[in-house]
């Protein structure tokens, strides 16, 4: 008869049961690679665990964000690149139609290859990024941030909207602008004014250049002729005849000239100049006492500061002979600022302007790339931490689970040997 009882049977059934759970635990670790496979395991250490997770998932969508506007800041200032490229090369070509020497049909040809650099700003204006999103469109990145019409108008699509993407728990990165600001709002005397409307008026100069003249001159006896809007507009000129020269400020409209006339007669004194108008003609003569030379120049006209204005109106010069006759033919004048001398102040208004704005993505981009280092700095820590937390130490859980097995298999043998025994080993 064997010693044994219930008791001592069941108790070393619970023994080995736990053993057997501890090692299935190990190895479990072992497997895994993790020294918490379940909260359970260690709850004060699980909670850090994955607090310490979170906080790597926050700091790789943080990387993410400063990444993608990096790219899309580094695309805008390209594109602001190739802007200023584009229109330093239509000042080029300005510069080279005011050649004197340069005919209607060489300045259209020159006039051509400013209307494809205007083409090719909007394409750059148009610029996407990977994802097919407008870089300038404001928060409409779905659209082109500006369309070329078929009567050439060039409309913006977008809003004023500036997009943002957060880097750091309190820290936002520009991530996109607006075309309006970058492109339509170039400050100038005549208030803020679009590049591409600059640039049409660049182009126009240079097509007019042919008829557009600084200055009028005659000797004794000069015509004016009018192309005036029917609304009044104030024109100023410097008029200079054989007693002087002074500054007329006059304002006029289509077929009505009498304050021209009275204001050039209300000063014949300071220039030795009379004007009476010509009905048969239509045009006011201009006849200086001592038959000297009459200038007309110096010419502004209302609402017009920039080349990039339309020529509202202008005055058609000629100089007359004794006879009456016509000398030459006419010298076409309008306000200064529309003639391709004075382009010069254009160009260098549209180029820094957008330089500013390449100033603007230039401290948002160092600002990305300052991030996307301490973020990445910051992601080495907290990896090091979950390393910490949650990477099982696998020399150390064999050597367990070796002792474990060990320790298992000894009570095995014990609880067989001590099995085996009887009542007659115990009398023995």
């Amino acid at each position: 008869m064997k010693v044994s009882t219930k008791y001592f049977n069941q108790n070393q059934i619970d023994t080995f049961g736990k053993m057997n759970k501890e090692i299935q635990k190990v190895q479990e670790r072992i497997a895994s690679g993790r020294n918490i496979v379940r909260a359970s395991d260690d709850p004060v250490t699980a909670v850090k665990l994955s607090a310490a997770k979170e906080q790597k998932n926050i700091l790789d969508r943080f990387e993410k964000n400063a990444d993608a506007a990096y790219r899309r800041l580094n695309m805008a200032e390209n594109a602001l690149t190739q802007s200023i490229n584009t229109i330093t090369r239509i000042g080029e070509l300005a510069v080279q139609a005011a050649n004197g020497s340069y005919g209607p049909g060489e300045r259209e040809a020159i006039a051509m290859e400013a209307e494809q650099l205007i083409i090719h700003m909007v394409e750059i204006a148009n610029t996407q990024d990977a994802q097919g999103q407008s870089i300038f469109s404001g928060y409409k990145t779905d659209k082109k941030a500006f369309e070329l019409t078929k009567d050439g108008q060039i409309n913006y699509n977008g809003d004023r909207g500036q997009t943002y993407l957060q880097v750091s728990e309190n820290m936002q990165v520009l991530n996109g602008l607006d075309g309006e600001s970058v492109f339509g709002r170039v400050q100038t005397d005549g208030g803020p004014k679009s590049i591409f409307t600059m640039l049409e008026g660049m182009k126009r100069a240079i097509l007019n250049g042919s008829i557009l003249n600084t200055e009028g001159n005659a000797t004794g006896v000069a015509e004016l002729e009018f192309s005036l809007p029917r609304d009044p507009l104030e024109i100023t000129f410097s008029l200079t005849g054989s007693a002087g020269t002074t500054r007329i400020t006059t304002s006029m409209a289509e077929g009505k000239h009498t304050d021209l006339v009275n204001a050039i007669n209300a000063d014949t004194n300071k220039t030795g100049i009379t004007a009476v108008y010509d009905a048969t003609k239509d045009r006011v003569r201009l006849t200086d006492a001592g038959n000297k030379n009459i200038r007309f120049d110096d010419m502004e006209i209302e609402n017009i500061e920039t080349s990039s204005d339309h020529m509202s109106a202008f005055i058609d010069f000629y100089s007359i002979d004794g006879e009456g006759q016509q000398v030459g033919v006419a010298r076409r004048l309008t306000d200064d600022d529309l003639l391709l001398s004075n382009i010069t102040s254009d160009i260098n208004s549209a180029i820094n302007h957008i330089s500013n704005q390449q100033a603007l993505i230039g401290s948002q981009l160092n600002k990305a790339d300052q991030q996307i280092s301490v973020l990445g700095e910051r992601k080495i820590s907290v990896s090091e931490e979950v390393s910490e937390l949650g990477d099982a130490d696998l020399a150390a859980l064999v050597t367990r689970l070796q002792t474990l097995l060990l320790n298992r298999d000894a009570s095995q043998q014990a609880f067989a040997k001590i099995g085996q025994q009887s009542l007659f080993d115990y009398l023995r």
